[in-house]
């Protein structure tokens, strides 16, 4: 007989550590289909029965950790679960086995070996007698877990056995040596059960017992392990200890076993009433709150009306106060009569801290407190000083208007302004002011040198004009390249290019090439100065006198002890050189200048294919690598 219409919906968890067994039956029951969900561990099969209660249990009787039949009297426990039909397989078909296994709360036993087709029938009949009661969903949540044991001392072969029986009973047991490790452990989940050994290496099981109680530790079960025959004073004395029960490890521990399993069961009542109880506490609050609610809700509605107009103005009010406090880039903090900040926009929690709100801004002000002898005080534009969240000092101005309540001043608006920037900028103004002014005098005197050496080289003032005018511009020429990098940082190729590339008959007749190299403006202007007389010079006379000729400038930075920059002018393709007879004034800058200004060597060599200029200057604070970005 087929039992496919009792299938449709039904689940049930089936638990079997034998992946070959559990396979099989998962087969057969999911080709019948019934809804199946398999574990292989009764400590696996506890939270899916928390998640989801099934139709119908089939547990294997024999299980690795806790057995069976510890899960079914751990289900029985539960009203929810009290009905749930379990069927309990096993390969042990004894009689005795299968008393044992109905004693544990199965409703049906049946041998691994059974043929798949009375498997079924039995299915079926456990779901159709035992139906699950739509009433149960009222009650509260299962808490499906293993019981908790805290074993403390014991040694050698008991505290084996004692492990071999937890296990069997499907406890959790945590094993300590010492009364110091077993009372930091009650704190944060106090175990159901204590088996504590008397004596250990610190206190007596007694005191630790004592200890436990006084801790507040009064839901955990203390069971204290003493060998020998006890007496009625000191069976009183242990219990006025706090002791809940006596064992002795020196025998069999099977009176302990039930000892353990009364004590659980109790427990997990007490558990599943405390649940019940503060569910119906909830139900019957949420019951109670409903009412209100609805009390509640229809004062509500008398008010509505008469609340929706002032509301709706409240709020665009309070949309057109927020908007400009959000907006206005000044720090406003809304204060009570003693300078109490009660509120600050986005502007003045960046500059006083989010956490400021309840803090006397008067006293960070340095203005006097307001009081009943003091009123709220009014300031317009006064400076300060303010100290932000990240320890910075701030340079502030800032106004405080008084806000007038029926009883005088209740509190204030204060107006903080960050001047930081502006000081800054007039700090940055007063700096350039200087450093123009300097770069002025400098710039007049050099162009006062240029002047006297230049005349003294010509009789004549259109000659005299025309090289003092080219060496003006060229000095010009560096300036504005200066300016482009704000009279910081230039590199020696731009300099170069600078005041060689308008002296070429072509663009590619130069030939530039080196390592980046940076100068601050004097050594930039003491180079460009070379330059220009080594370009004008190659105009007239070299290079760049005639179509064909080259110029390559190529320089590379040393690492000896001292670093400097080797740079080599090298002139080609112009008219033959030789050695002047007189040499003139620009020769004379271009061996002077880099030695006064930057503490370099030149050295002139009229080669017969063209002027080669070798120049050495070293590093310095005005000359570094390039730093790239």
């Amino acid at each position: 007989m087929s039992t496919r219409s009792e299938a449709p919906g039904r689940r049930i968890l089936l638990v079997e550590d034998n992946p070959t067994q559990a396979l099989r039956l998962r087969l057969v029951l999911e080709d019948e289909g019934y809804l199946v969900e398999q574990v292989d561990s009764a400590e696996a099969a506890l939270p899916v029965l928390n998640r989801l209660l099934p139709h119908l249990l089939i547990v294997d009787h024999h299980l690795p950790g806790m057995q069976g039949g510890d899960l079914c009297r751990l289900i029985r426990l539960h009203l929810a679960t009290l009905s749930m039909p379990i069927l309990m397989l096993t390969a042990d078909e004894t009689p005795a086995r299968q008393r044992e296994g109905l004693d544990s709360g199965a409703d049906d036993f049946l041998a691994k070996s059974t043929h798949p087709a009375l498997l079924l029938l039995r299915v079926a009949q456990l779901l159709r007698h035992a139906r699950r009661d739509d009433d149960m969903d009222v009650l509260p949540q299962i808490q499906f877990r293993q019981p908790r044991v805290l074993v403390v001392g014991f040694d050698g072969d008991t505290r084996q056995r004692l492990r071999d029986m937890l296990s069997e009973e499907g406890c959790l047991a945590t094993q300590v040596d010492h009364a110091a490790e077993a009372l930091a452990l009650l704190a944060p989940t106090p175990p159901d059960v204590m088996l504590v050994s008397d004596p250990l290496p610190d206190v007596g099981g007694v005191e630790l017992s004592r200890q436990c109680r006084a801790n507040g530790a009064t839901a955990t079960a203390i069971i204290l392990g003493l060998g020998g025959d006890h007496d009625q004073e000191q069976l009183h004395r242990l219990l006025a200890a706090g002791i809940d029960d006596l064992f002795n490890p020196e025998t069999s521990l099977s009176s302990l076993r039930a000892r353990l399993r009364a004590i659980l069961r109790r427990r997990f009542i007490e558990d599943q009433n405390r649940r019940l109880l503060s569910d119906f506490r909830e139900r019957e609050g949420r019951a109670l709150r409903l009412e209100a609610e609805r009390n509640a809700a229809r004062t509500r509605a008398i008010l509505a009306d008469q609340l929706a107009a002032v509301n709706r103005r409240l709020a665009d009010q309070a949309l057109i106060t927020a908007t400009i406090t959000r907006n206005v880039p000044a720090a406003l903090i809304l204060t009570d009569r003693a300078g109490m900040a009660t509120y600050l926009n986005p502007p003045a929690m960046a500059l006083l801290g989010a956490d400021f709100e309840g803090t006397s801004l008067f006293e960070r002000l340095g203005t006097q407190t307001a009081g009943r002898d003091h009123p709220v005080p009014a300031v317009t534009e006064q400076g300060a000083v303010l100290l932000r969240p990240d320890g910075q000092s701030v340079p502030v101005l800032f106004s405080i208007t008084p806000l007038d309540g029926d009883a005088g001043p209740s509190g204030a608006v204060v107006q903080i302004i960050d001047v930081t920037e502006r000081r800054h900028a007039e700090e940055r103004q007063e700096l350039l002011m200087a450093e123009l002014s300097h770069r002025v005098k400098n710039t007049l005197a050099t162009v006062l040198s240029i002047g006297q050496q230049t005349r003294r080289r010509h009789a004549d003032t259109d000659s005299f004009w025309r090289s003092f005018e080219g060496r003006l511009r060229a000095l010009s020429a560096t300036h504005n390249l200066l300016a482009d990098h704000y009279w910081e940082w230039v590199q020696l190729s731009e300099v170069v290019r600078h005041e060689v590339t308008p002296y070429a008959q072509e663009p590619q007749d130069v030939a530039i090439q080196g390592p980046a190299i940076d100068l601050r403006p004097k050594a930039a202007l003491a180079l460009a100065l070379v330059f220009h007389e080594l370009a004008t010079n190659a105009a007239k006379y070299g290079a760049f006198c005639q179509v064909g000729g080259r110029l390559t400038v190529h320089w590379t930075l040393s690492e000896d002890d001292v670093p400097c920059i080797r740079l080599t002018w090298k002139e080609a393709g112009g008219p033959g050189t030789s050695v002047p007879e007189v040499s003139g004034f620009g020769t004379t800058l271009i061996k002077r200048s880099l030695a006064y200004e930057i503490q370099g060597r030149t050295s002139l060599h009229f080669e017969p294919d063209g002027l080669r200029c070798d120049m050495e200057f070293p590093l310095s604070d005005g000359i570094r690598r390039h730093i790239g970005h």
